[in-house]
């Protein structure tokens, strides 16, 4: 072996160990050749195995740049009416696409090209290994999405500044809205404390005017009749009505009798007359006897009457003393039950009275740091009361009842009335006259006072109401210019086709995607808008700005995908609208959104969603017509009227701006729906100003619900451009299956091939191997 080794170094070292190579041949005769057969034949084997092996790492390559170029290929042929609206996906059948796949991975082999020299590789497509896999449609909210924020996300962010965040901030306007929101919030609330108020302090008066009015007749009542009964007490003294009627019976059976020997004396004198002797005597004695029984008789006669008239005396004070004390019952029970009704009256009040005082309280914390704001000065202009006050007036009240339920109590305790009864029953109903009395004359001209200010409220806030109302019954009738009788619209079919025709169970566009992405149809997402008064406006209009503010602190998703609806689709001025050369603007965008069957219309029915042009012309105008009424009556709160300001009512300093905000809001309304800019707030600055395209952006914001506006574009889209967009699809797999001819031992790399050194699979001579490209837009 060290012959060998020496031999070996020998000829890697130069050209003169030939020699020495042939003359060691020639010495071990035939050895030499086997131990190089022994090396070389395992060496050339590796070097064949080697040379294949690095054929297949360079076809394995190709294959790879080739299945992902025809994967781009097929991308390549994405649908051109889609592309105009910002969209990218797939404009062919399943099976052309993979045909146009396996063309361009075939035509990217280099088994496919003629060769005019020595190829190294002729790698080859294999058909029944290759395969396209397409997916992810743009049906998909998901998906669609993405796409949409590709295309706006260098767009959307400088419109959201220039045409939205800067005009509102830059002029103030957000500030002044959300004042006009908290002032508006704070009236309406103070307004109805107030009122609940007032209410219960009317029904308070009331109760305390029965109870006046009750005084007033029962107490000279009770005078004469109190001074009747001291008379007949007096006369009465401590007798009885059975005492004297037996007594008066006495003396009348006394008088009979008197009477009857009146009669028995006439009768001798009579008899005594017709004797002859000793008549004169008799006579004489019985006249006598006579005059006598007659003075008795006059004075019996004096005391019948006497007793008579007693008798008369006693039974009209036993009957005075039951009158009074059954009337004293009766009126004690209806000044007890007036004076519950008033302490509940009055307790409403009190209690109304602490919720407006704390209403007030917090209004006045709220402004602490706003004392610039003039409107807000209304609410030191209303009429307070005190708690001490209604305290006091409760317990006044209640002690002048209490003193004439003294005076019950004394009459129906009293069996024998004397002076000193008299005195104290006198005193006591002269107390409750006084305290009566007095509380009702004090309370009077408060009452009368808080009375007048509410007749005046009243009358002012019905006199602003009623000049608004002409300007909020034009909108039910400005609605838009779409009113066209159902058999003739042009534009049913087309809103068939995206909502469907449920009385006949059909489903449009619309469900067909919100199905797909597992939504419900949910209900629309606008205010409840409601122009009835001037109350209702107000309420409508200031809904808007619940969460206006929050879309003005950064840019969101959502005012891509808004943006991109305003951008790619028609509203209702689109075409009427003038740049500042007062020429016609021109839309330029690719999806021609001038051209669309819903003409001026699609917007509109993007935020609203109703199957007709007037449905969405509708509450469009009505939104935007409440909005314009929140910024007017936000202005008009700037500079509210002394007037109204001066009643000490909130809601009607908010009714006055309401009046003088609709006014404003109908005539703005005229210019927008022409195509005309309007200045945002003409006292914050004229030269900043919104289009109706402006109000859409916002109302855009305002709703924002990516579930239904996504599903509404997706059907809008099917609509114009006739893609069923659940066909369209933007991720393609495309899987290629190749092989590459072996140059060396087949069978041998067969064998390798399976102990995993290559990376394909050995059949007959040709190696196979699959490679997949994935690739989406």
């Amino acid at each position: 072996m060290s012959i060998l080794k020496n031999g070996i170094r020998r000829l890697v070292l130069g050209g003169s160990s030939v020699k020495w190579l042939r003359r060691l041949i020639k010495e071990q005769g035939g050895a030499v050749s086997l131990y190089l057969i022994m090396i070389l034949v395992p060496i050339f084997l590796f070097c064949a195995l080697l040379i294949d092996f690095s054929r297949i790492k360079v076809a394995e390559k190709e294959a790879e740049n080739a299945v992902k170029t025809g994967v781009r290929s097929v991308l390549s042929a994405f649908s051109l009416s889609l592309h105009d609206y910002g969209l990218f996906a797939l404009d062919q059948a399943q099976d052309n696409a993979e045909a146009f796949f396996l063309k361009a991975v075939s035509g990217n082999l280099s088994g496919t090209i003629e060769a005019e020299h020595f190829r190294f590789i002729d790698q080859r497509l294999e058909e029944t290994n290759s395969s396209l896999t397409s997916m992810y449609t743009l049906a998909s909210h998901t998906v669609f999405k993405k796409q949409i924020l590709e295309d706006m996300k260098y767009r959307a962010p400088m419109i959201y500044s220039l045409e939205l965040v800067d005009k509102f901030k830059k002029t103030g306007l957000s500030t002044v809205l959300s004042q006009a929101q908290s002032f508006s919030k704070h009236a309406v609330s103070v307004e109805k404390v107030l009122d609940e108020r007032d209410e219960a302090m009317d029904e308070t008066w009331e109760e305390w005017k029965a109870i006046h009015q009750k005084a007033t007749a029962i107490y000279p009542f009770y005078q004469t009749q109190l001074a009747d009964l001291n008379q007949l007490s007096s006369n009465v003294g401590i007798h009885q009505v059975d005492e004297v009627r037996q007594s008066l019976q006495d003396a009348k059976d006394h008088l009979k009798s008197l009477e009857q020997q009146l009669e028995s004396i006439d009768d001798n004198i009579q008899s005594v007359s017709k004797a002859t002797q000793g008549a004169a005597d008799a006579i004489k004695g019985l006249m006598e006897s006579r005059n006598q029984v007659n003075l008795q008789v006059d004075e019996m006669f004096d005391k019948v009457a006497d007793l008579q008239q007693l008798l008369n005396d006693t039974i009209r004070y036993a009957s005075l003393l039951t009158l009074l004390k059954v009337r004293s019952t009766s009126d004690a029970s209806f000044l007890k039950k007036t004076i519950e009704q008033f302490d509940k009256a009055l307790n409403r009040a009190k209690t109304a009275n602490d919720r407006l005082n704390e209403e007030l309280r917090t209004v006045t914390s709220n402004n602490s740091g706003d004392s610039t704001y003039s409107a807000n000065q209304v609410f030191e202009s209303i009429h307070l009361i005190s708690r001490e006050e209604l305290d006091d007036y409760g317990a006044q009240a209640a002690a002048s009842v209490a003193l004439f339920s003294g005076l019950q109590a004394q009459l129906n305790s009293v069996w024998l009335f004397d002076a000193a009864n008299y005195n104290n029953a006198s005193q006591a109903i002269e107390a409750f006259w006084q305290k009566e009395n007095g509380l009702f004359i004090g309370q009077s001209p408060k009452e009368a006072q808080r009375n007048a200010n509410k007749a005046s409220a009243k009358t002012s806030k019905r006199e602003q109401r009623n000049k608004a109302q002409p300007y909020l019954d034009q909108i039910m009738k400005a609605m838009g210019s779409c009113s066209l009788v159902a058999a003739t619209d042009p534009f049913k079919a087309s809103y068939a086709a995206l909502q469907g025709e449920p009385s006949q169970g059909s489903v449009g566009y619309y469900q067909a995607y919100m199905q797909t992405n597992q939504q419900a149809d949910l209900a629309q997402p606008v205010p409840e808008l409601d122009f009835e008064d001037a109350d209702k406006a107000n309420a409508s209009a200031m809904s808007l700005l619940t969460g206006f503010e929050s879309i003005l602190t950064d840019v969101r998703d959502e005012f891509y995908v808004d943006e991109y609806a305003l951008s790619k689709f028609n509203y209702r001025t689109l075409g009427m609208e003038k740049d500042l050369g007062g020429n016609i603007k021109q839309s330029k965008e690719a999806s021609r959104p001038d051209s669309h069957p819903l003409t001026n219309q699609e917007v509109e029915y993007l935020l609203y969603g109703a199957n007709s042009c007037l449905g969405n012309y509708s509450l469009a105008y009505g939104e935007m017509f409440a909005f314009r009424l929140a910024i007017g009556t936000a202005e008009a709160l700037l500079e509210p009227h002394i007037q109204a300001m001066n009643v000490g009512s909130p809601l009607l300093v908010l009714l006055a701006a309401v009046a003088e905000g609709a006014v404003k809001a109908q005539l703005d309304m005229v210019k927008l729906v022409q195509g005309d800019a309007v200045p945002l707030a003409k006292k914050l600055g004229s030269l900043v100003t919104l289009t109706y395209k402006d109000y859409l952006r916002i109302f855009l914001l305002l709703h924002s619900r990516d579930e239904v506006l996504l599903s509404r574009m997706q059907a809008l889209i099917q609509l114009n451009t006739g893609m069923d967009l659940l066909q369209s699809t933007t991720y393609v797999s495309g899987t290629g299956g190749t092989s590459i001819k072996l140059w060396f031992v087949p069978g041998l790399s067969k064998i390798l091939g399976i102990s995993g050194l290559y990376p394909c699979e050995v059949v007959g001579n040709r190696c196979q191997m699959v490679r997949t490209g994935v690739m989406a837009y």
